[in-house]
C-alpha cells in the first residue's frame, strides 16, 4: 500500500504544479529557476525524485522519465517533429534488437520477456508517430491553411508542409523490407513485428502521404494563381484610383493610334489529330488515311488466266539460321556471373563491364537492356542481386533523376 500512497501523491503534486511544469518543459528547456517563487515547486519534485543537478549552482532539470512523460502528452509537439522523433526510437529499437538476440544466446528468460515489452512498446511508438505524421497532413488539406490571412505567407506554408511531406516519404523508404527481414532472423517474434505490423503501418502511410502530397501541390497551384489573379486585380484597383474615369473596357482603345506590329497577328492554322485507340475516331482517322495517299491506287478487275502456272512453296528447303545478338549474349553472362556469386563480395560497374567487351553501343542503351533484363528473371535470381542506381536530379525538372551508371554486385555482398 505504501507504494500505492506514493504514486498518489506524485500524481497530485503533478496535478498541483502543472502549469509550472509544462512551462519549465515547453519554455525553459526541462529547467526548473532556482528562485524563492518555485521553492514549494522544487522542494515537492526532489521530494518524488522528479529532478536533477549536479553542481549547487545549477538550475534543476526535469528527470527523463517525467520529460518523456512530457512529451507523450504534448501530441502537437510530437507530431511536428515527428521526422526525427521517428529516427530516435529507430535507434533504441536497434540496440533493443542487440540486446534481445544477446539475451536469446544466454537464454536469460527474464531478460527475453523484459526485452520483448521494450521492443514492442517502442515499435507501437514508431507506429503511432509514423501515423501521426501522415494524418497531419489531412488538417493542411482540410483547412487550406485559412488561419493564414496574408496569401503570400499562406504559398510558402505550403511549399514548407509539402518539402516536410518530401522528408517523410524519404524517411519511409529508407524501410526495406530485406533490412527488416534481416534484423527480424529466424526469430519468430521479431518476424511478427517487424515483417507484418511495422510494413502495413508503412503502406497504409505511404498512401495516405501520396494523396495529401497530391492534393497539397494542387492547393499550391491554385494559390499561385489567385496570387496572379489578385496582382492583377490590384493593378487595376491602383490605375482606377488615380484615374477615376477608368474603366477596362476593350471598347475604349483607340487602335489606330497602336503601332503597326502590336496591331497584327501571324495566322497559325489547327492541326486535328485523331485518337487510334479510340473506335468513335476510325471514320476520320480513315478518311485521313485515304488523303494522306500520294499514289492513286487502281483498282483492275481483271480475270486470272488459266496457264498460269502455280507458286509451290517448298517447306523442306533450306532454312537461314539466325545469328546470336552479342549484346543480348554479353548482358546474359554478365547478369550470370553477378547472381552465381563468382564476383564474391566485389562489385562491378556497368560501363566498365561495357569497355571490357568492346561492343560499339550507346552506353545508356546499355543499361537499359541491363534492367530489363534483370527484370525479366524469375524472382528466385532476383533475389540474389543487387542494383545501385548513380542517379542526381534534373537540373530543370528535380523530380526526374538521371542515371548516369549502374553497380551490381550478389545481393549477399557487402
Amino acid at each position: 500500500m505504501a507504494r500505492a500512497h506514493d504514486a498518489h501523491g506524485t500524481l497530485r503534486a503533478l496535478a498541483k504544479y502543472g502549469e509550472a511544469i509544462l512551462e519549465a518543459h515547453l519554455r525553459n528547456g526541462n529547467r526548473v529557476p532556482d528562485s524563492d517563487d518555485n521553492l514549494g515547486l522544487i522542494e515537492t519534485l526532489e521530494h518524488h525524485r522528479l529532478v536533477w543537478r549536479i553542481g549547487d549552482n545549477e538550475d534543476l532539470q526535469l528527470k527523463k522519465v517525467l520529460v518523456q512523460f512530457l512529451d507523450h502528452i504534448t501530441e502537437s509537439e510530437r507530431r511536428r517533429y515527428a521526422n526525427a522523433q521517428v529516427d530516435i526510437l529507430w535507434q533504441q529499437l536497434s540496440e533493443l534488437f542487440l540486446e534481445y538476440k544477446e539475451a536469446k544466446k544466454r537464454s536469460a528468460l527474464s531478460d527475453i520477456d523484459r526485452l520483448e515489452g521494450e521492443i514492442k512498446e517502442c515499435l507501437a511508438d514508431v507506429i503511432e508517430d509514423i501515423r501521426n505524421a501522415t494524418e497531419a497532413f489531412a488538417t493542411y488539406i482540410n483547412t487550406g491553411f485559412a488561419y493564414i490571412t496574408d496569401l503570400q505567407l499562406r504559398i510558402r506554408e505550403n511549399e514548407r508542409v509539402i518539402e516536410r511531406a518530401g522528408r517523410l516519404i524519404t524517411l519511409f523508404e529508407s524501410f526495406r523490407i530485406r533490412e527488416l527481414a534481416e534484423q527480424a532472423g529466424s526469430d519468430a517474434f521479431l518476424k511478427r513485428l517487424l515483417l507484418r505490423h511495422l510494413p502495413a503501418t508503412l503502406e497504409s502511410s505511404q498512401k495516405n502521404l501520396s494523396y495529401a502530397l497530391n492534393q497539397l501541390r494542387k492547393m499550391l497551384v491554385r494559390m499561385r494563381e489567385d496570387q496572379r489573379l489578385s496582382r492583377m486585380v490590384g493593378a487595376f484597383e491602383a490605375h482606377f484610383i488615380n484615374n477615376r474615369g477608368f474603366e477596362p473596357s476593350i471598347d475604349h482603345l483607340d487602335l489606330r493610334y497602336v503601332p503597326e506590329f502590336l496591331n497584327t497577328v501571324e495566322p497559325f492554322q489547327i492541326k486535328g489529330f485523331g485518337d487510334i485507340y479510340d473506335s468513335a475516331d476510325d471514320l476520320e482517322l480513315i478518311e485521313i488515311a485515304a488523303k494522306a495517299r500520294t499514289i492513286p491506287v487502281e483498282i483492275e478487275d481483271k480475270p486470272v488466266p488459266d496457264d498460269v502456272a502455280t507458286v509451290n512453296f517448298d517447306v523442306e528447303g533450306e532454312t537461314e539460321v539466325e545469328e546470336d545478338d552479342p549484346v543480348e549474349e554479353a548482358i546474359e553472362e554478365l547478369i550470370q556471373l553477378v547472381v552465381d556469386g563468382a564476383l564474391g563480395e566485389r562489385s562491378i560497374l556497368a560501363s566498365e563491364a561495357l569497355t571490357s567487351t568492346g561492343l560499339k553501343i550507346d552506353k545508356a542503351d546499355w543499361l537499359q537492356a541491363i534492367v530489363s533484363e534483370i527484370e525479366s528473371l524469375s524472382d528466385g535470381d532476383q533475389q540474389y542481386i543487387e542494383v545501385i542506381y548513380h542517379q542526381r536530379p534534373h537540373q530543370i525538372y528535380p523530380d526526374n533523376v538521371m542515371v548516369s551508371d549502374l553497380t551490381l554486385r550478389h545481393s549477399n555482398a557487402r
